[in-house]
């Protein structure tokens, strides 16, 4: 192959399968928006289902207190699954602003 050593043929089969895998991904994101939640999310961290977080989780997550993710919890265990976003709305202490705010670290499934 070109007069390429075991070692350099190697080399090149690793980046060649490099790029195809970042070309894989790439059009990947580009068909499905929930591999570009993932791919996008804020600070660097993944999204989370609001429907499979834990209390731990949601306490932890930057402008949720242990009252809200109790309360969250609470709505999800008496009303079901969410089954969009904006029905955080209905939990008590979520306004428009909170939601906003929310987008960047949940997404429902």
């Amino acid at each position: 192959m070109f007069g390429l050593t075991l070692e350099e043929r190697k080399v090149v089969l690793f980046l060649i399968s490099m790029a195809l895998i970042g070309l894989g991904i790439s059009f990947c994101v580009k068909i499905n928006s929930r591999v570009e939640e993932f791919v996008k999310a804020g600070e660097g961290l993944a999204k989370m289902d609001i429907n499979k977080v834990t209390l731990e989780d949601l306490s932890a997550t930057k402008g949720v207190g242990k009252k809200l993710a109790k309360t969250i919890i609470e709505y999800r265990n008496a009303n079901g699954p969410f089954r969009e976003i904006e029905e955080l709305k209905k939990v008590k202490g979520i306004g428009d602003y909170r939601l906003e705010k929310l987008r960047d670290y949940f997404f429902v499934e």
